[in-house]
């Protein structure tokens, strides 16, 4: 029974996973870059509205929630963090050592606790937009960039000088730290103008060349603040608001469900 068990397991783990999310640049969007990194081949499911909510009272989603991860072979998936540490593991960005593991487990968590951005650039709009911005950005990003600023100049000093929060290469964490910081600059492109270490760990992080071709391709997000949407470079907008419900995004390009 037990060999059984291995076997589906081992199977299921070089399987190609679904996400299932809404049409947002949020929660899934960690675990996207983490496959991106990895080369990880992954089907990418948008659902919202009607198709989202019939999905949900079948109890298709562990805890009710979205982003999942249907892995062929396997139970689904939920939790973001589940999903990201998963995608992590196929990508080779999960340290083995127990201790790099715990602080880059940290690092992720100091990530979200900056979950507030997501919302805040994919669903607010008008006035509860304004005082959540004014809120985020006057009280609760700026000591967390204090911090990631001195936790960052402490790993480099432990690494002899390294670039990354994981040393030599970067591990989810620094994914989790660059998403939420990458939603930021959306709103506010100044916030790391006195973080020198922070800002050039965000270039590096731009320059690697897998989550370099990633961002590229992924839709824009826009109209934020008003009619948030994800428009990708065909000019395809999804936003959760149309009637479809349903849309594939693959190679940064939506395909509507007919």
């Amino acid at each position: 029974h037990s060999m059984a068990a291995a076997a589906a397991a081992s199977a299921s783990a070089g399987a190609m996973p679904k996400l299932v999310y809404l049409p947002f640049r949020a929660m899934a969007e960690t675990t996207r870059m983490l496959f991106a990194y990895g080369g990880v081949s992954y089907k990418d499911e948008a659902i919202w509205g009607m198709v989202f909510q019939e999905r949900r009272q079948n109890l298709e989603f562990p805890w009710g929630k979205t982003p999942a991860l249907e892995v062929p072979g396997s139970r689904t998936i939920a939790q973001s963090g589940a999903l990201a540490r998963y995608a992590a593991k196929r990508a080779g960005a999960y340290p083995d050592d127990i201790v790099a593991c715990a602080l880059s487990d940290s690092i992720y968590e100091l990530g979200q606790e900056l979950c507030t951005i997501n919302p805040l650039v994919n669903c607010f709009v008008g006035r509860q937009f304004a005082a959540v911005r004014g809120e985020y950005f006057r009280n609760h990003l700026p000591p967390a960039l204090v911090q990631l600023e001195i936790e960052l100049v402490r790993a480099q000093g432990a690494s002899g000088g390294l670039p990354f929060f994981g040393g030599v290469a970067p591990t989810y964490g620094d994914f989790n730290i660059f998403h939420h910081l990458d939603n930021a600059m959306l709103l506010e492109p100044d916030i790391l103008h006195d973080k020198d270490h922070l800002a050039a760990w965000l270039e590096k992080m731009q320059e690697i060349p897998q989550l370099k071709e990633y961002l590229d391709k992924r839709p824009t997000l826009n109209g934020i603040g008003e009619d948030p949407g994800l428009e990708d470079r065909n000019g395809l907008r999804v936003t959760q608001r149309q009637l479809a419900g349903r849309a594939w995004l693959e190679d940064g390009l939506w395909r509507l469900d007919e």
